[in-house]
């Protein structure tokens, strides 16, 4: 499906900020994701929670659609983890949007059972620090992450299994959306007692 041409939603909803659980609720965000047993076979529920992850990021990276003046406005996502609308099984869904060429595309993945095989030790952090959908005061901080990851999981999309080298930016919204299904938010990588402080040998992207 290629959103930019036709914008069908997977599912039947509109998606909306009531889908979203916060950090009030510990019961579900604090809790270990379970892996879906067979992500070639997905349960009507499994099939229906990561067609909301997926709507949800490309709904509300649509100006168009996600116009400001909506009473409903989403606060546009670069990814949105299963248990950030109430589902505890192990699913992410991001999408980058690039230049390429003069043209803006799109590089979209679907994660499920996904997890990270191999990370180097070299540290890296976004500068302004990082800011969650169900999080709703932004906390002040940089967010230590590994510069270099590789991951293996089950792509929705392509319906394939793969594996994915990945570096800076990208490496750091994995780890983050990765992070929600182990019960962990981004704020609690911050050091407290010196939140803007990084170590000499961090990368600050």
């Amino acid at each position: 499906m290629s959103w930019e041409t036709d914008k069908k939603l997977m599912q039947e909803e509109v998606p909306t900020n009531r889908w979203l659980v916060k950090d009030t609720n510990t019961t579900i965000i604090r809790a270990q994701s379970v892996d879906v047993s067979d992500p070639q076979n997905l349960t009507l529920e499994e099939k229906n929670t990561i067609s909301r992850l997926i709507d949800f990021v490309r709904y509300s990276q649509d100006a168009d659609l996600n116009n400001e003046a909506n009473d409903d406005y989403l606060r546009p996502a670069v990814g949105l983890a299963a248990p950030q609308i109430g589902i505890n099984k192990n699913m992410f869904f991001v999408r980058f949007e690039h230049l390429q060429d003069d043209q803006e595309v799109a590089e979209e993945f679907a994660m499920i059972n996904a997890k990270i095989v191999s990370r180097s030790t070299q540290i890296a952090a976004l500068e302004g620090g990082e800011g969650c959908l169900s999080v709703d005061e932004d906390q002040t901080g940089l967010v230590p992450r590994h510069y270099k990851i590789v991951v293996e999981g089950y792509d929705f999309l392509t319906q394939n299994k793969i594996c994915l080298t990945l570096r800076g930016y990208l490496a750091i919204v994995f780890q983050h959306e990765l992070d929600h299904n182990c019960g962990r938010l981004y704020y609690d990588h911050i050091d407290r007692n010196s939140p803007m402080v990084a170590k000499e040998d961090w990368f600050l992207i």
